[in-house]
């Protein structure tokens, strides 16, 4: 017979500490029913000042999740010096919005083509107090 994994909160905190970063830790994880959602990747955090290119001057509030970010709610001020996931900071600052123009078509009307892409979010590196 298995022999029956401990829980983590009945654990000591030696082992907690000893098993709190592993892939796959000695401790038994809650049901995927319970709906506790584990993360076992911690992410990069990097102190950016984060600039609203689209609305300066108003807060963005979004949502973002994925397979190793679990879902968080971001509130983000123009200027703010702030920690974000580096993951987050790339999703950031691939947001863009088409510039669009028009050209002279085969038939000689004009017809409306992408010009370009503005990104709208910039994530600056925060620039350390001496």
């Amino acid at each position: 017979m298995a022999q029956k994994k401990s829980k983590l909160n009945q654990a000591k905190s030696e082992v907690i500490e000893e098993n709190i970063l592993l892939e796959t830790p000695n401790f038994a994880l809650p049901d995927e029913k319970s709906g506790i959602v584990f993360a076992t990747h911690i992410p990069e955090m990097r102190r950016v000042v984060f600039l609203n290119g689209r609305d300066p001057g108003i807060s963005l509030d979004f949502h973002y999740a994925s397979k190793t970010h679990p879902l968080k709610q971001y509130t983000l001020h123009h200027g703010q010096e702030v920690d974000l996931p580096v993951e987050v900071i790339e999703h950031l600052e691939n947001c863009a919005e088409k510039v669009y123009a028009y050209r002279q078509g085969y038939t000689g009307h004009p017809e409306m083509y992408v010009k370009s892409l503005k990104y709208i979010f910039q994530c600056k590196n925060a620039k350390k107090a001496a």
